[in-house]
């Protein structure tokens, strides 16, 4: 999928910053228009968000809807409430992994883990490298996480650190 971006973007880093955005948030792009699920947003305010003119995200939405696959995927994408920054509310535990996102099993070591102990996850999301200067998994579950799972958590192969809060 990213070579198919790419190869409709590249010559363009305004245009390529915009669909990465749309991807990044889950606006969808449907009948030449964005959209944030069912709200439909103005070109003129994602512009002036992203600092690029209002031309560049019209052209980029056009350029999505006229490839095929890419008009799927962005009518298809769906933004999702992120629930990171407010857990703590709910006296949730968030954890922030980085890792190397190119080792596979690290979500599934770390989910093990915190089964093992009993600990439930109420959301987790990996943020995509392509996509993400820094990206990292967060996890964010039904109790704080004992410092001594965080020590087991940090010996999973690739991980290397973890956030607490």
């Amino acid at each position: 999928m990213w070579d198919r971006i790419k190869s409709k973007f590249d010559k363009y880093p305004s245009r390529m910053e915009v669909a990465k955005e749309f991807l990044r948030l889950g606006i969808s792009v449907r009948d030449g228009k964005a959209w944030c699920g069912n709200i439909e947003l103005t070109p003129s305010k994602i512009a002036r968000t992203l600092g690029v003119d209002r031309k560049v995200v019209l052209s980029t939405i056009q350029i999505i809807e006229r490839d095929e696959v890419l008009k799927k995927v962005y009518s298809l994408i769906k933004p999702i409430a992120y629930i990171g920054d407010v857990a703590q509310l709910f006296d949730f535990g968030v954890l922030e992994i980085y890792a190397e996102s190119e080792k596979s099993g690290i979500v599934g070591s770390i989910a093990g883990i915190l089964g093992k102990e009993g600990i439930s996850i109420r959301f987790i999301i990996a943020e995509d490298p392509e996509l993400s200067i820094d990206p990292k998994l967060t996890i964010v579950t039904e109790k704080r996480v004992p410092g001594r799972i965080i020590d087991q958590l940090l010996k999973v192969n690739g991980v290397k650190k973890i956030v607490v809060s």
